[in-house]
């Protein structure tokens, strides 16, 4: 293992804040060591990969053994108009097809990075993550895709996007209980949510066996994680983060 950093900026004259990047290379045996303290596989970085490099951040995952499929969550995935297929690698038009599909979630759910808007919309076509896709299907039209990826026993997510071309649809919760289901069905234990920060990630707590990385250590209190959540949503400027840092704790030790 190599750890490294990228200390990006800093301001220390009014405030008490550090910027910097963790990352990390891995020997392939030491795959689940990482997993297991919170490391995440980097897609995409401001310069280029070199080998596959891992983020440490928050993230959610699901402990698939206290994973329990009821009937509620059967009769979701009993649907005869949508069908799933799972590709190694994409060719040219599916891959087209997967842009367009990300471009229009992107629009539907306004995830534009500022002052980077058009970039934002681009899927990446030259990830350094030897990804899987499962691609959803509607009558033979595909209508959202997520990208994964096996290490040992655990299943890892990247991308999720559908259309939104008819949201009664619920691809969302469709994909993730079906991956849920194939994970299990594959003998996988763990299945990784990726990044957990903001209300948008607040969904990932309804799930059997939920669990958040801390930085420190997995916690399944949802109190807390939809603690830090909002908190994360409250942060508009530098003097927002300054004075967070203190409550951050706080909010960890559940008294904040």
């Amino acid at each position: 293992m190599k750890i490294f950093f990228d200390h990006i900026a800093g301001k220390l004259t009014n405030y008490d804040l550090l910027y910097s990047l963790i990352l990390a290379k891995f020997d392939l045996d030491e795959y689940d060591y990482a997993l297991d303290n919170g490391w995440i596989p980097l897609s995409w970085y401001h310069t280029k990969l070199d080998g596959q490099t891992w983020i440490n951040a928050r993230g959610a995952r699901l402990d698939l053994n206290k994973f329990k499929f009821n009937k509620s969550k059967r009769y979701k995935l009993k649907r005869k108009d949508i069908t799933v297929k799972v590709f190694d690698e994409l060719t040219d038009e599916l891959e087209d097809t997967l842009a367009i599909i990300y471009r229009k979630y992107i629009r539907h759910k306004n995830f534009h990075e500022t002052n980077n808007e058009a970039e934002s919309e681009e899927f990446y076509r030259d990830d350094p993550i030897d990804w899987k896709y499962f691609v959803y299907y509607q009558d033979d039209k595909p209508i959202a895709f997520t990208e994964l990826i096996t290490f040992n026993k655990h299943l890892v997510t990247g991308q999720f996007a559908w259309d939104y071309e008819d949201p009664k649809l619920g691809m969302g919760s469709f994909a993730t209980l079906y991956e849920i289901k194939w994970a299990l069905d594959n003998g996988y234990n763990k299945y990784y949510l990726s990044y957990a920060y903001e209300n948008s990630s607040m969904y990932k707590s309804k799930y059997d066996g939920f669990e958040f990385w801390t930085g420190r250590e997995w916690l399944s209190d949802k109190t807390i994680y939809k603690n830090l959540c909002n908190n994360d949503e409250r942060i508009k400027n530098f003097t927002d983060l300054n004075d967070y840092q203190e409550k951050y704790f706080k909010i960890l030790d559940n008294t904040g």
